[in-house]
C-alpha cells in the first residue's frame, strides 16, 4: 500500500511540471506558488502550479534522506539509513470562496528506514526525522485571521513543536532535542504533540505590533492511547483524532528587539497537563497517582556579530524546569541547551552555515531513588557539530557529528559517537 501511494503521488507532481514547461523562468512571475527554497525555482515555469496558486492552492513535495554511523559506545555499533517523504497543501479560502482571512493546511509523510537512536539508546533522538515506518497524516487545521491579522485562531490536528518552545537558531541542528526539547518529549503524555505525532487542539495568536507575540493553546492531553506501549504504532496513520485524555495547556510570549543593529528575540512560556488519565503520572516520593504536571521555559536568540546582509554570528539558549517539590512527577526536572551558528563565512557561499550546539537533561532525583527506576545516571547530554551546505535552490547537504554522554541516562552505557549526513530536496 505504501509503495502504491508513493508511486501515485510523486509522478503527479513531476508530470505537472514537465507537461507545462515553457521558456519562462520562475522568478519572472510574482506569485507562482513556489517556495523560495525549492528546486522549482530553477526549473522551467510551471503554469499549472502558478494557476493553482492564483486560485488559492499551493502544494509541495520534499524528500530528506540521511545516513548515520554509530562508531563507538551506545547499545550497539553500525550504520543506518532513514528518510522522509513529505507532501503538503495550503488552501487560501479567500481566493477560493471569498472567505476572508481563512486558510486550511494539511501535510502527510512517509517515514522509512531505521534511525540511529535504537543503537545509541539515547533519550535525545539522534535525528529529528526518526519515526515508526508508516504513511502518516501530520497536521490538518483551519486558521482564521481577525482584526487585520493581529489575531489568528487555529483549530484542528496541530503539531505544537512548529509553534512553541522554538529557537530559530537551533532549527539547523539535526538532533531532535534542539527542536521539541527532551524535557517536553519526556514529561508530556506519549511525547506530547511533537513530531511525528499531533494532537487535536486550538491555538490563539495575538500580535499587536511587530515586536510582541502572545500565544495560548489547549490540546488533547495525549496524541495517542495514553496507555499504549508504542504511541506511534498506536496512532499509526495520524488519524486517531483523540479527545478526553485531559488537557495540555501551553502559553508563550515573545518579544523582538534590536541592540545597535543586532537583532534578538526573547521568549518565556510554560505548560501544564490537567486531568491526566489515572496512573500516567506518579508522585515519585509516595508512589501515588497524580493528575497533573507542568513546566516553565525561557528562550533567547541573539545576533552577536554581522557584516553586510549575509555574514553573521548568532547564539541561542533555552532553559526549562519541571517540579521537584512535593508531588514531583516529571522524569526530567531540568533542561538547557545552547549553541552558536556562523552564516556566510565560506567565500561564495552566503547561505552555508556551520554550528555547534549542546543539550543537557537532568533526571529527577526522586525518580533516581525509586526502586524500579530505569535510570542510573543523573543526566544525559549531547554535543552536535554540523555544516549545512546549500548545493542549489532547494537542495542542501549537511554533514553531522554528535557525541552523547550517558545515553539514556544509564551509567552502564558507554558514551556514544555518531557520524552522519543529511540530504534534503525540496520541490
Amino acid at each position: 500500500m505504501k509503495s502504491r501511494l508513493l508511486a501515485g503521488v510523486v509522478p503527479v507532481f513531476a508530470l505537472g511540471s514537465l507537461v507545462t514547461a515553457t521558456a519562462l523562468k520562475a522568478e519572472d512571475k510574482p506569485d507562482i506558488g513556489v517556495p523560495d527554497e525549492s528546486i522549482a525555482q530553477d526549473l522551467p515555469f510551471d503554469a499549472v502550479r502558478a494557476s493553482m496558486a492564483a486560485r488559492g492552492v499551493k502544494y509541495g513535495l520534499n524528500y530528506t534522506g540521511e545516513y548515520y554511523d554509530v562508531t563507538s559506545g551506545g547499545l550497539s555499533r553500525g550504520s543506518t539509513y532513514n528518510g522522509l517523504i513529505e507532501t503538503y497543501v495550503d488552501l487560501d479560502l479567500e481566493k477560493m470562496f471569498g472567505w476572508k482571512g481563512a486558510v486550511i493546511h494539511a501535510n502527510a509523510f512517509y517515514v522509512h528506514g531505521d534511525g540511529p537512536t535504537n543503537k545509541t539508546g539515547s533519550i535525545f533522538a539522534v535525528s529529528n526525522l526518526e519515526g515508526f515506518e508508516t504513511v502518516r497524516l501530520d497536521e490538518l487545521w483551519l486558521e482564521q485571521s481577525l482584526l487585520d491579522d493581529k489575531v489568528k485562531v487555529k483549530v484542528g490536528s496541530i503539531a505544537a513543536d512548529t509553534m512553541f518552545f522554538i529557537s530559530d537558531t537551533a532549527a539547523v541542528f539535526l538532533n531532535g532535542t534542539f527542536g521539541w526539547p527532551g524535557i517536553l518529549a519526556t514529561n508530556t503524555i506519549q511525547g506530547g504533540p511533537g513530531y511525528p505525532l499531533t494532537s487535536m487542539g486550538a491555538v490563539v495568536t495575538f500580535t499587536p505590533n511587530d515586536n510582541l507575540t502572545l500565544m495560548g493553546a489547549v490540546f488533547n492531553g495525549s496524541p495517542a492511547d495514553p496507555y499504549a506501549d508504542d504511541a506511534q504504532a498506536s496512532n499509526n496513520h495520524g488519524t486517531d483524532f483523540r479527545f478526553g485524555d485531559g488537557e495540555l495547556m501551553i502559553l508563550e510570549g515573545a518579544y523582538k528587539y534590536d541592540l545597535a543593529g543586532l537583532g534578538g528575540t526573547v521568549k518565556v512560556g510554560g505548560w501544564k497537563q490537567f486531568n491526566a488519565p489515572e496512573g500516567i503520572y506518579t508522585d515519585f516520593r509516595t508512589g501515588a497517582s497524580v493528575d497533573s504536571d507542568y513546566g516553565i521555559y525561557g528562550i533567547i536568540d541573539q545576533t552577536i556579530w554581522k557584516q553586510g546582509d549575509d555574514k553573521n554570528v548568532t547564539v541561542f539558549g533555552r532553559v526549562s524546569g519541571s517540579p521537584t517539590e512535593r508531588g514531583s512527577s516529571s522524569q526530567m526536572d531540568f533542561y538547557f541547551d545552547t549553541g552558536i551558528l556562523f552564516t556566510g563565512f565560506v567565500p561564495g557561499r552566503a547561505k552555508d552555515t556551520f554550528g555547534a550546539a549542546f543539550g543537557y537533561g537532568q533526571i529527577s532525583e526522586d525518580l533516581l531513588h525509586t526502586a524500579d527506576s530505569d535510570f542510573s545516571a543523573t543526566h544525559e547530554s549531547v554535543l552536535e557539530l554540523n555544516y549545512v551546505a546549500q548545493i542549489k535552490n532547494g537542495i542542501t547537504l549537511a554533514p553531522d557529528f554528535q557525541y552523547f554522554w550517558n545515553p539514556g541516562a544509564v551509567a552502564e552505557v558507554d558514551h556514544a559517537a555518531v557520524w552522519g549526513a543529511r540530504l534534503k530536496v525540496s520541490y
